[in-house]
């Protein structure tokens, strides 16, 4: 039986490498004897992190594997990415998951983007399973947080939004982790071409249909003019937002017994949501109206500020509509919650 050769790794950055290494230690992403699943695209990202995962395993003390997901979008194109991911795996030594999807058009209330987003999850999860990890490492960068959060700016986000992609996140059992969070593109494309590490382009990232490329190629570079750190700011932005976030969803969480469940409905007592403080009250409701079935990626600004308005003015008897088929009734005692 023939062996795979294992190709030597390109020498590290040791200041990429000491970046990364901060990042992983400063948010507890992973610890020694950990099995982590490697989320490879074959675009520059991916693979510069799977490089510096592999370069770093025996001093972490962790297990790598490798997952690619085929979105079947660009024909010949994603089969070559899918050929070139395997390849790279097997040179490296590293069990490699992957699957391919079937486009189809389905009667969905989530945009393409996001029946995409929950499909390729999905997929983490099921590759989690099947080699026994419990990680799963993606190659988002600086770059790409600091395009989120500008895209949702623009998009007028709740403080949830503006937050932006978490370096740790949590989802069930699955923890998703970003080693590469602090890490400008501009550097890793550096660091590739330099050693001459290939790697795939996706050509749908360079056409302007989309908002986040208009972002990447016409918003930030002229907001660079003015700030030439602008995309440290905007991940600092989130990064300080994030610790009102995170507190405001411990103070929720405490508070959560407020919603009371009476299925199909579920109420507040009118007493209690009056009590809280206006970005507490906001999360209770969002919380009662997503148990009740609403459509919270829905709600607007102007949603929340007549649903304010709604529980400290308007008279019993009263309702308001929300997005997502949901009635809120105001009782003398209570708000009601019906789908």
């Amino acid at each position: 039986m023939s062996r795979v050769r294992v190709s030597p790794p390109p020498p590290i950055n040791m200041d990429l490498t000491h970046k990364i290494l901060n990042t992983i230690n400063y948010y507890e992403m992973f610890k020694r004897g950990d099995k982590i699943l490697v989320a490879v695209s074959g675009g520059p990202d991916s693979v510069y992190l799977l490089h510096t995962l592999q370069a770093l395993k025996d001093k972490l003390g962790i297990t790598l594997f490798v997952a690619h997901l085929n979105h079947g979008l660009r024909g010949e194109e994603s089969e070559r990415d899918a050929r070139f991911v395997k390849c790279l795996a097997g040179k490296m030594g590293i069990k490699s998951v992957s699957k391919k999807l079937t486009p189809k058009k389905a009667k969905s209330k989530l945009s393409p983007e996001e029946r995409l987003r929950e499909k390729r999850y999905a997929f983490f999860k099921e590759s989690c399973a099947r080699v026994g990890a419990d990680i799963v490492a993606t190659a988002h960068t600086l770059d790409d947080q600091a395009e989120t959060v500008m895209m949702r700016i623009i998009k007028g986000a709740s403080l949830k939004g503006i937050v932006g992609i978490h370096p740790v996140r949590l989802d069930g059992n699955i923890k998703f982790i970003r080693p590469l969070i602090e890490i400008e593109k501009k550097d890793i494309i550096k660091y590739l071409k330099k050693n001459r590490v290939p790697f795939r382009i996706d050509r749908t990232n360079l056409e302007n249909r989309f908002l986040r490329n208009r972002i990447r190629q016409r918003i930030l570079p002229y907001l660079g003019k003015l700030n030439p750190c602008i995309k440290r700011s905007l991940f600092n932005l989130a990064e300080n937002l994030r610790e009102d976030y995170e507190f405001i969803e411990e103070e929720k969480k405490k508070r959560k017994s407020l919603i009371k469940s009476k299925k199909p409905l579920h109420y507040i007592v009118l007493s209690d949501i009056l009590l809280q403080p206006g970005a507490l009250r906001k999360e209770i409701v969002r919380e009662a109206l997503k148990s009740t079935g609403g459509n919270i990626k829905k709600l607007t600004f102007r949603h929340w500020r007549d649903v304010n308005n709604f529980i400290r003015t308007k008279k019993s008897g009263k309702f308001i509509d929300l997005p997502g088929g949901v009635k809120i009734k105001k009782t003398r005692d209570r708000l009601i919650f019906s789908k």
